[in-house]
């Protein structure tokens, strides 16, 4: 598949990380940034899902690039793709949500104790890379998930001492450093 320019240029400031071109580009073409963001969240890597997540907070921490109301249904998207009836393949999905409240914190009142469900109500648990992404989400947000819900940092925190897979186990361990920084 042939990219255009823009989508180009959109993509070399994702690969190096430049967030300020990012945000520049995105600006040009907002939706069509936040979809090719989005679409870049299905990469198999983690640290490439980690990566377009961090983008889509660039992107979204800039309310003249994108406003509250486009992104809250960017995030309602998001939380119906965790959702088994959605049949979708969430990869990457809970650390755009993670990166997206880390940037925009107003709307963390409305959508962070959902984020923070997810590791701990039996009916919306995760398992291997969604589990950890929850969690990176979570880690990625930092002290307000402490706030907002210590029952996932109850849940964190044992995955961190006995999560049987040893990633996961990690990524727990990373998270649960960020609640108490």
């Amino acid at each position: 598949m042939r990219l255009e320019p823009w989508a180009l240029d959109l993509q070399r400031a994702l690969d190096e990380q430049d967030w300020e071109r990012l945000r520049r580009l995105a600006g040009v073409q907002p939706a069509k940034a936040l979809r090719y963001l989005t679409a870049r969240l299905y990469v198999a890597e983690a640290a490439g899902r980690c990566n377009a997540a961090r983008a889509l907070g660039a992107v979204a921490g800039e309310p003249g690039i994108v406003s509250d109301e486009q992104i809250r249904e960017l995030l309602r998207r998001y939380f119906w793709w965790l959702n088994d009836e959605s049949g979708a393949v969430p990869l990457g999905i809970p650390e755009a949500i993670g990166a997206i409240l880390a940037a925009r914190p107003e709307l963390q009142p409305e959508f962070l104790p959902l984020l923070c469900s997810l590791a701990y109500h039996p009916e919306s648990l995760q398992t291997g890379p969604i589990e950890r992404g929850v969690f990176w989400a979570l880690g990625h947000i930092g002290r307000p998930v402490a706030t907002c819900s210590p029952d996932a940092v109850r849940a964190i925190a044992d995955a961190a001492q006995q999560h049987p897979d040893r990633e996961t186990q990690v990524t727990a361990a990373w998270a649960l450093s960020r609640f108490e920084a």
